[in-house]
């Protein structure tokens, strides 16, 4: 493991997050703003960057990248097998047919809307994958092997989210934080298995698009059954993936 590029990612991510999210936070609380006020909007994008941020400058730092767009060429490498792109529908299948089906859902977009959803969740999520994904999740894993560095990745994604939750006005600031920290686990298992399988990142910032973007298409109240039973099923499946991608396929 590059301590030092995994190091230097996170003090950028958390120093970047904390004062953009946590600013924004602090200022939605106290003055009782919320997020349609101009600056919190702009804060609360800009902090939603940190781990695309942070991962430019720490490749770069460590000399994993030469420029820019060596970085955005690692970022859509779109070039992968149907397998790949097979997993991201399965693991969005997973998410949402469970989650609909214990809890009951209410459609809210047209599902052609999805059209639009889509690439503006490029920046509403996607984009984060190129720091857990590119860099967190695969350099623990040099370390931890997958379940460990998967579980240490989805408890500092989870820590990542908190001041987000006092942000007046995001649909954050009504779930339940808890329950929010069992959807990072199972997301991250999933996401792991898919850069696992793929070794890129494209793949993991579709799914990331998919998950948010048809949340506004399929919309359900998370429960702690679906949660459970939905991380449950995801982590099946994962080992099985990985299995079978150790076996057959690789």
């Amino acid at each position: 493991m590059n301590k030092k590029l995994v190091k230097e990612f996170l003090i950028i991510t958390f120093v970047i997050m904390l004062i953009f999210w946590g600013g924004c936070a602090l200022i939605s609380q106290i003055f009782n703003l919320t997020i349609n006020n101009i600056l919190l909007r702009i804060m609360h994008i800009i902090g939603g960057f940190s781990p695309t941020i942070a991962s430019y400058i720490s490749l770069k730092r460590n000399n994993k990248v030469k420029n820019l767009k060596e970085w955005l060429k690692k970022i859509f490498d779109i070039k992968h097998n149907i397998w790949t792109y097979i997993l991201v529908i399965l693991f969005v299948l997973i998410y949402y047919v469970l989650g609909c089906a214990i809890n009951g859902f209410k459609f809210g977009a047209p599902i052609f809307m999805l059209i639009v959803i889509l690439p503006m969740m490029l920046f509403g999520g996607g984009n984060e994958e190129v720091g857990w994904r590119m860099i967190l999740q695969p350099e623990l894993e040099k370390k931890f092997g997958f379940h460990i560095a998967t579980i240490f990745t989805s408890i500092i994604w989870w820590l990542w989210h908190l001041p987000i939750f006092f942000i007046i006005g995001t649909a954050n600031a009504n779930m339940n934080y808890f329950l929010f920290g069992i959807m990072c686990l199972t997301l991250c298992y999933a996401l792991a298995t898919i850069r696992k399988v793929s070794k890129g990142v494209f793949p993991c910032i579709l799914t990331h698009c998919l998950i948010n973007g048809l949340s506004a298409i399929f919309v359900f109240n998370y429960s702690l059954l679906s949660c459970c039973i939905t991380l449950i099923v995801t982590i099946i499946v994962s080992i099985l993936i990985l299995n079978i991608n150790k076996r057959y396929i690789r």
